[in-house]
């Protein structure tokens, strides 16, 4: 029982990491596409990612978790909680930014335009990342809906429905066409 239990959820856990990074990849394609447009004067919104940015959006999915939690417990409000994600979401980006230029020898986003440090961040991004951290805890809510268990048997039947009630409209959609 346990052991299945713990199975469930590292199932929901990897759902949440991927949602997370494809979020993150999503964000990034639409940032790149609509900036390249203003700055290049680009019309054709081409955005671009890195394979490696995946992971690295949902691993920070999860310290950004976990700074909710913490803050929640302490009461912060949702300015401050925000203003601490933007803080998290620079120390993802320098953190990971130097773990790949430790392992493979560059960083894949490396800046040189703008208030940056060492091309690893930009500190003229601050607005942006203040906005992704206040719409984070939203999405959190969202995304912990994938963990709620689905309970096929209570869509499928309504409370006081019987053998013979007419089905409800979700009862009907999931078994099919009412016959006369």
């Amino acid at each position: 029982m346990r052991k299945a239990m713990r199975t469930h959820l590292r199932m929901w856990r990897w759902r949440r990491f991927l949602g997370y990074g494809l979020l993150g990849w999503g964000l990034e394609v639409a940032f790149t596409a609509l900036t390249d447009s203003i700055w290049m004067r680009d019309r054709r919104l081409k955005g671009h990612s890195y394979l490696w940015m995946l992971p690295i959006y949902g691993a920070g999915g999860f310290l950004l978790e976990e700074m909710r939690a913490r803050l929640l417990r302490r009461g912060a409000p949702r300015w401050a909680r925000s203003l601490a994600y933007t803080a998290g979401i620079y120390a993802v980006e320098f953190g990971s930014a130097a773990l790949l230029n430790r392992a493979i020898g560059d960083v894949p986003w490396r800046y040189a335009r703008g208030i940056n440090v060492r091309g690893y961040v930009r500190i003229d991004y601050a607005p942006f990342w203040y906005l992704c951290g206040w719409l984070f805890e939203p999405l959190h809510a969202e995304l912990c809906k994938l963990e709620r268990p689905a309970r096929r048997a209570e869509r499928l039947t309504a409370p006081g429905e019987g053998a013979g009630a007419r089905p409800s409209s979700s009862a009907a959609l999931a078994s099919g066409p009412a016959l006369p």
